[in-house]
């Protein structure tokens, strides 16, 4: 079994986040009324991302509009990216840890980091 994923079930099971589908490789999680895909390096590597998919519309007419944004946010966020992909726009958080303490850690922060970067992302609106 990927050691990778197991440290990310058990620190998901410990904090008792909803757990939403696990196929074994992948899970995903409710969290803060989002749902959120967390994918663990597949080998050796202690990497992890984090994901939240498709919370804006993205359509031919705001592609410009969104993609400006984007790039704005990815200026000032640090843990998080924004990309566009077709007509889906990502926040993605990913990381590298050291020890299984850094793994909840980072974890926790990346959670925060793609909340924020929807917010932030919505913020525009306003």
């Amino acid at each position: 079994m990927n050691k990778n994923y197991e440290l990310i079930k058990k620190i998901i099971e410990d904090g008792k986040y909803k757990v939403l589908e696990d196929d074994g490789e992948h899970i995903t999680i409710r969290y803060q009324l989002n749902v959120l895909h967390i994918s663990p390096s597949q080998g050796d590597d202690n990497f992890v991302s984090v994901l939240l998919p498709n919370f804006a519309d993205v359509t031919e007419e705001n592609f410009a509009e969104v993609v400006m944004r984007c790039h704005k946010l990815n200026e000032q966020m640090k843990q998080v990216k924004l990309y566009t992909i077709n007509d889906v726009i990502i926040a993605a958080s990913e990381f590298f840890y050291m020890e299984e303490e850094d793994l909840a850690y980072q974890f926790k922060m990346s959670l925060s980091s793609v909340i924020a970067a929807k917010v932030n992302y919505r913020k525009f609106d306003s």
